[in-house]
């Protein structure tokens, strides 16, 4: 599609990072106040290996081998926390995009003694990335991963009415018994107020 597209899905913009406003009700506390909102930056994870896997088609690039549900089909992204061997066995690829191979790569080379792997997997329309924005080790989770969706570079012909999977693998340095753990994101790329002085600015 042609620039004037990307103009337009720019304009019309979308959700940004999730951020608490404290204090907004005039009566909250003067410490509220003075903190910036976003994650503690004591919880930042600055060491971890990524790696994305983009399928220029709406199906899923890795399926999880134990699910038996005949209903889930080409619409449902499976997502995983991978701890223990049998975890590994059960990511099953399910696409072969360019790419899937350092994919495989990546995934049997994660040493589960010491480290954690994340599978994430998104749909975005063709114009746009699956970036992720920061990486961070809450008390309570395993990880909390959160992504942006910045528009692709102008060179690449696309239109937002086509339909992509981008999967996103990250290696994280640290092993874990733990299950919690959760991803989010916006369209925004910038970092919240609590990160911008401990990293780069997106």
């Amino acid at each position: 599609m042609s620039l004037p597209t990307r103009r337009q899905v720019l304009q019309v913009g979308g959700a940004s990072l999730v951020a608490t406003l404290a204090g907004c009700s005039g009566e909250g506390s003067s410490s509220s106040l003075d903190e910036p909102h976003g994650p503690s930056p004591d919880a930042l994870v600055t060491d971890y290996d990524a790696l994305t896997v983009r399928n220029d088609a709406e199906t899923t690039i890795f399926r999880d081998a134990a699910r038996e549900d005949e209903d889930t089909g080409s619409s449902y992204l499976d997502d995983f926390l991978v701890t223990t061997d049998e975890e590994r066995e059960n990511v099953a690829v399910a696409a072969e995009p360019d790419g899937i191979d350092e994919a495989r790569a990546f995934i049997d080379e994660t040493d589960l003694d010491e480290q954690t792997l994340v599978i994430t997997q998104h749909r975005t329309d063709a114009c746009h990335r699956v970036k992720l924005l920061y990486v961070t080790n809450p008390p309570d989770s395993v990880v909390h991963l959160d992504f942006c969706h910045p528009l692709r570079a102008a060179s690449v012909e696309c239109s937002v009415d086509d339909r992509h999977v981008v999967a996103s693998l990250i290696r994280l340095p640290y092993s874990t018994d733990e299950s919690s753990w959760g991803h989010g994101g916006g369209s925004s790329c910038r970092l919240p107020p609590s990160l911008r002085t401990e990293t780069e600015d997106a």
